[in-house]
């Protein structure tokens, strides 16, 4: 089987990807792809990998993935509806999560997601070092959970995430399922209960450590920041398209998928490895 990572769109670097890459390599051929509009891009692949774009998708890249899918292909998508950045944080204490436009919500949307632009706050969350004073010379560092980088939890029993551990997030959107008549929905990571959400644009800043948080705050629930969806899709351009495409032999339109498989994530750090340049 071969899977293409997607390029083109300002994904992660191959270098950040070399930890999966590695990982897929010994079982199935990996090879990164530009589409660039080319009817052909994915003609030879089985699976499509798309990891943390941060520009817009093209209707014409649209469209290639709408029919790779389809024709029975499987998509993981790892998309950040919302930008925010750590090395600001680190250097003035504050900045500001933005919201990032790639032109895939109505298309996650017919598939049946909607990738909020917002963030989960969480208070399980993984600690990070916080300079509370001076030993001496020496900064004196603690360790503080850092809200927006929930710790996820399997939702279910299912073979993808059964029997692992928590997995770290970072910045990470919630996902809402939406109706897509004949699409079985298996939520697979999920916050805890003791969760709120912060819509973009949203301010972040290290003073939220100063005090304890106000749990009465914290109570959306588990929230969820993975998903699996199983079905026959129908396509995004359904209804869209003039019928000298959907006509057109050449183009080979099809309006609803062969039964196939997707995973919607919405935080690619999940897969991203640490590099130094």
């Amino acid at each position: 089987k071969r899977i293409a990572i997607i390029e083109g769109h300002g994904e992660i670097s191959e270098l950040e990807l070399a930890d999966i890459t590695e990982e897929l390599d010994q079982f199935y051929a990996v090879e990164r792809v530009e589409i660039a509009g080319r009817l052909d891009a994915l003609k030879l692949f089985d699976a499509i990998l798309i990891a943390g774009p941060d520009s817009s998708f093209t209707e014409k890249d649209k469209y290639m993935i709408d029919q790779f899918i389809m024709r029975g292909g499987k998509a993981l998508w790892l998309v950040e509806p919302v930008v925010a950045n750590m090395d600001s944080i680190r250097r003035t204490g504050i900045t500001l999560g933005l919201p990032r436009e790639l032109n895939l919500e109505d298309q996650l949307f017919k598939y049946g997601v909607r990738v909020n632009r917002d963030f989960i706050l969480d208070l399980q969350a993984l600690p990070i070092p916080i300079v509370t004073g001076m030993i001496g010379n020496q900064p004196k560092q603690e360790f503080y959970p850092w809200y927006y980088f929930p710790l996820l939890m399997n939702k279910s029993n299912h073979p993808i995430v059964n029997n692992i551990d928590a997995v770290m997030t970072n910045f990470i959107s919630s996902i809402d399922t939406v109706g897509a008549p004949g699409i079985k929905k298996t939520p697979l990571l999920v916050s805890s209960q003791y969760s709120k959400i912060a819509n973009a644009p949203h301010r972040i800043s290290l003073n939220i450590l100063r005090e304890a948080p106000d749990e009465r705050q914290y109570n959306k629930g588990n929230r969820m920041g993975a998903v699996l969806l199983e079905g026959e899709f129908e396509s995004v351009f359904k209804n869209r398209l003039s019928p000298a495409v959907t006509e057109n032999p050449e183009f080979r339109y099809i309006e609803k998928s062969e039964p196939t498989a997707m995973i919607v994530v919405s935080d690619a750090d999940i897969i991203r490895n640490r590099a130094n340049p």
